[in-house]
């Protein structure tokens, strides 16, 4: 009996000191307005977890996970500062790896990579600080070689020119 008073106010208190998160204009609030510090999970309309990341003063920080309704991992990263940052990992539903990318200061920057779902390698390209550039290669679905691009930045004009071969 004593444990069940113990767990209906713990129950009670946490219902009390609940907030709600408030995303607007890219900043996370509590409902009382001011910018929210804490860890946050969001959900989906079923009632499953949709991402469990940290927050504070109103930006994501720290590692994030997304999930898929039926509750696996769909994809994993970073945010410093509200921008993605480092290593994003994305898998599909049955749990095998189908993206690898990088930012800096949420640029797209460095080697991506997809995979198909049977684990294909179906494309890699560069990017650097949100730039497209170097060689793009793309696999058909038996793993060879089905195109390259090789994207040149000219920096001075910000355009770029892409030979395929």
């Amino acid at each position: 009996m004593k444990k069940i008073i113990l767990l209906l106010i713990v129950c009670l208190t946490l219902g009390v000191s609940a907030q709600n998160i408030i995303l607007k204009d890219g900043l996370y609030y509590t409902d009382n307005g001011s910018l929210y510090t804490g860890s946050y999970t969001s959900y989906l309309a079923s009632g499953n977890k949709k991402s469990v990341f940290d927050i504070t003063e109103g930006k994501a920080n720290g590692t994030v996970k997304y999930y898929y309704e039926n509750g696996t991992t769909m994809e994993t990263g970073a945010f410093d500062n509200n921008e993605k940052n480092g290593q994003w990992l994305r898998w599909d539903e049955a749990g095998h790896k189908i993206a690898e990318a990088y930012y800096v200061s949420g640029k797209k920057n460095g080697i991506w990579l997809v995979w198909d779902n049977s684990g294909t390698k179906r494309y890699e390209m560069i990017y650097a600080m949100g730039q497209k550039t170097e060689t793009w290669t793309m696999w058909d679905e038996n793993g060879k070689i089905s195109n390259k691009k090789i994207i040149v930045v000219y920096n001075t004009l910000k355009k770029q020119a892409v030979f395929n071969r």
